[in-house]
């Protein structure tokens, strides 16, 4: 459903629209979402040499359109396929769908959070698209990932980079298509490391469903959505949507939280001790909405290290 998830864009907004309490130029969303930190040295955008990356990238492109930039190979990007440096602000290019480089602001994270490494850690991914974050929780060391998402679409791009990608492990992560309210029926363990990105404002029901997946997890919880721009913050705000558009959710109904305070105050009432404000931003492209990322542990003292604001 998603790393933004008609959706606003998950990263780099105009720097006079960030509102980031203690946050530094060199600090911002703009800088720290969206910057591309390849997976080897030696990766490129250049044009592929070989015959069987020039098919790679026909394949890449016929499962189109793509939300992340994931690399494959050495010289092969899912983005890239698309545009030089793989990002796309612009949805009319990529057919309504925004195409994002989210995996260094997240392994930036993730080394904040636990400088001992993420050995022993396992993740799990609500409406995972493409499955970025499970891929980049096992190059980072995690025990194991599972993601999952409601459209097909998305989890035949994530198999399909479980099946191509050869810079880092992919073994023990699975895809699974499926809705968030149906998750509790799978008997899913308990994760480490939630990922709830692009998901909430999709829902019908958003903070039943925020807590079927604050109940699956021991300790962090990473949370993106859309806001509404300008209205007090303190509520959540009902519309409509599409059921078939790539980017929304499948209910037809969504909610949009009018700021982080009341996104607060529900993953509060969900367990969670500690919650940091990492950013909330105005969109640029769409100026009545606004995005809002909140990271969230139910571990006293974790997010010590992580910057952000405190939110009471």
């Amino acid at each position: 459903m998603s790393e933004p998830k008609t959706e606003p864009l998950e990263s780099q907004p105009n720097r006079s629209q960030v509102q980031l309490a203690g946050a530094t130029p060199a600090t911002t969303p703009a800088s720290r979402e969206t910057a591309s930190v390849p997976a080897s040295p030696t990766a490129s955008a250049a044009a592929p040499a070989s015959e069987p990356e020039r098919l790679l990238l026909e394949e890449i492109r016929q499962l189109g359109p793509w939300h992340m930039n994931i690399q494959l190979t050495e010289s092969v990007f899912t983005g890239e396929a698309f545009a030089s440096g793989g990002a796309i602000r612009d949805r009319e290019r990529n057919k309504g769908v925004s195409l994002l480089n989210l995996r260094g602001y997240f392994l930036g994270k993730l080394r904040q959070l636990y400088p001992a490494g993420v050995a022993s850690k396992t993740l799990l991914d609500c409406a995972c698209n493409a499955g970025g974050y499970c891929f980049w929780a096992r190059e980072a060391g995690m025990e194991s990932a599972f993601g999952f998402d409601v459209r097909d679409h998305w989890i035949k791009q994530a198999k399909f980079v479980q099946g191509h990608r050869t810079v880092a492990s992919t073994d023990r992560i699975e895809f699974q298509v499926c809705d968030l309210y149906r998750l509790p029926e799978r008997g899913c363990s308990p994760a480490d490391i939630t990922m709830f990105k692009g998901i909430f404002y999709h829902l019908p029901d958003p903070v039943t469903g925020l807590k079927i997946a604050a109940d699956l997890t021991r300790e962090v919880m990473f949370f993106n959505t859309s806001t509404v721009w300008g209205e007090p913050d303190g509520y959540l705000k009902c519309g409509r949507e599409s059921r078939e558009n790539l980017m929304s959710g499948v209910h037809g109904l969504k909610w949009y939280a009018t700021g982080p305070k009341v996104l607060s105050d529900i993953l509060k009432w969900c367990g969670f001790v500690d919650r940091r404000l990492m950013f909330s931003v105005q969109q640029h492209d769409q100026p009545q909405l606004g995005r809002v990322e909140i990271i969230a542990s139910k571990v006293p003292g974790l997010l010590d290290s992580i910057g952000g604001e405190i939110l009471v």
